[in-house]
């Protein structure tokens, strides 16, 4: 989520290290072990620590106890399971340093739709 769309509270990135990470279906991930400028390191385990580093705008928002994701469990599992940190390619964009902060986060909806209008479909126009 590009820095300048955000509105409401919102907190730095470099204050997000240790805190715990959930996907968009509500599965706890891990917790951020390391903050990049682009990227955050969430750690799993304790044995056989699994480590995914996932780009900074798929973060949707802060509750206070957790970070929320915008993405599933599966996608994340499956798309950045990755053992060193990615090197930034040239549309990476600009570098995402604040996240919303949200007083209560439901399951399986992100905190403020990508396109409203693009999701809502008319009883009549189903057949």
């Amino acid at each position: 989520m590009p820095e300048e769309n955000i509105t409401g509270p919102t907190i730095l990135w470099r204050e997000l290290e240790g805190k715990k990470v959930k996907s968009n279906d509500g599965k706890k991930l891990g917790h951020i072990k390391r903050i990049s400028q682009n990227h955050f390191l969430i750690e799993k385990g304790l044995v056989r620590k699994r480590g995914f580093w996932i780009p900074k705008s798929m973060a949707d928002a802060y509750d206070g106890e957790y970070i929320w994701l915008s993405s599933n469990e599966d996608v994340i599992h499956n798309k950045f399971l990755y053992g060193e940190e990615p090197l930034e390619s040239p549309q990476s964009g600009s570098p995402v340093d604040k996240l919303r902060i949200v007083k209560e986060r439901m399951t399986g909806i992100p905190s403020e739709p990508s396109n409203s209008s693009e999701r809502y479909k008319n009883m009549r126009d189903l057949k």
